[in-house]
């Protein structure tokens, strides 16, 4: 079962902390959530859990996992290629992976996913990486879809996703971003007092929601300060499709709140590709031999 979501309000909320990105002092912004002034990596006190795929987005994910693959094929011919997903959820990026040749296999903290995944056909170990996987070898790619921004202290897995790499080997993270144009009106939107779409991009209240928040410049320093990878490649992806929308804004705005927010989305969704994303992947590579 989904572990309930929390926030800290006990004295260590407010303790100094350094960054995971750069090692500097983090500063306090609220009842639970720290910013470094120097790289602007975000980091809350939420407490980390296990969560699931929400209604409405299955339409903008598998349309992402395309581009993704798009993106990936000339860095790495796919066909063959050995490709783990950390938190596969109910298997539709490992369906994508199979489309493209390659041997894809999971790993999934959620048994009721981990099922359906395994039901549709797809290799998905139950549980934790690294420490849950079955030790059958190295990867040639390790994807991280919406999955890095919910690990507590990003920084100690760094060094274990390299190790699972083979040489020359890539990982792919796929993160919402700080800079992202919906996440700079919900915190503008929250400084003014308007707390409701800063803590839904936070998933504040979800059974998993986000630990950081990383933009793609503090990602880079963080992966590359804690291990040999190199970022190979970076872009963009959709963070709104039309398809799915009121399904995805009812699942936590309900009423007239909801069909405004609704509605400013489906405004906003056609301008998007010219504004700062919320989504982005970075791509890093581990070094040949």
């Amino acid at each position: 079962m989904p572990l309930s979501a929390s926030h800290d309000h006990s004295p260590n909320a407010s303790e100094d902390r350094l960054c995971e990105a750069c090692l500097g002092r983090m500063k306090s912004t609220g009842a639970w959530t720290f910013e470094c002034p120097s790289c602007g990596f975000l980091l809350s006190t939420l407490t980390p859990g296990i969560g699931t795929e929400m209604d409405g987005l299955e339409t903008l994910r598998r349309h992402n996992y395309e581009r993704m693959f798009d993106r990936i094929e000339p860095m790495m011919p796919l066909k063959g290629a050995r490709i783990l997903e950390v938190g596969s959820a109910r298997g539709w990026f490992l369906a994508a992976a199979k489309q493209r040749g390659a041997l894809p296999q999971g790993i999934e903290p959620e048994a009721g996913n981990a099922s359906l995944a395994r039901a549709a056909g797809h290799r998905v170990d139950i549980g934790y990486f690294p420490d849950d996987l079955a030790a059958d070898g190295l990867h040639d790619i390790i994807v991280f879809n919406d999955v890095f921004e919910h690990i507590p202290a990003p920084s100690q897995i760094v060094s274990k996703i390299e190790a699972q790499l083979s040489p020359g080997g890539l990982v792919v993270l796929n993160c919402p971003s700080s800079n992202g144009i919906f996440f700079r009106l919900a915190g503008a939107l929250n400084s003014l007092g308007v707390s409701g779409p800063y803590e839904r991009l936070w998933q504040k209240g979800y059974s998993s929601p986000h630990v950081s928040y990383f933009n793609p410049s503090n990602l880079q320093r963080l992966i590359e300060r804690n291990s040999g990878l190199r970022e190979a490649a970076r872009f963009r992806l959709n963070s709104v499709a039309r398809a799915g929308l009121w399904k995805r804004v009812k699942d936590s705005n309900t009423g007239i709140g909801g069909a405004l927010m609704f509605a400013g989305i489906w405004c906003v969704s056609f301008v998007l590709a010219w504004l700062p994303p919320d989504i982005e992947v970075s791509i890093f590579r581990k070094r040949e031999i």
